[in-house]
């Protein structure tokens, strides 16, 4: 018995798509499809949290750089250690 013969119907609709060539291409053309789809819309949901995390994190720059109590506090900061730093002038060290 060379070739197998199937006799049922059911059996012949179930089984072709696998045996024929044409058919099985498409269906993995369709799942390769199906796959790229997926990882894109990964990748496109992954790069709207990163630019809403980007908007968070420049509106808190821009509040930080923009609060009149915390520019205050920077300066007195910036003055405060200015003046207790040991700086040299024309040779003489400042006390």
């Amino acid at each position: 018995m060379k070739f197998a013969r199937i006799t049922s119907p059911a059996a012949v609709d179930a089984l072709f798509p696998l045996v024929d060539e044409d058919i099985a291409a498409v269906a993995r053309d369709e799942a390769m499809a199906a796959e790229v789809a997926e990882i894109d819309a990964l990748i496109e949901e992954a790069e709207r949290e990163w630019a809403a995390a980007e908007r968070v994190e420049a509106f808190r720059v821009s509040r930080e750089l923009t609060d009149l109590v915390s520019a205050r506090r920077a300066a007195r900061r910036a003055t405060r250690e200015a003046l207790r730093s040991r700086v040299r002038f024309n040779g003489v060290a400042a006390a």
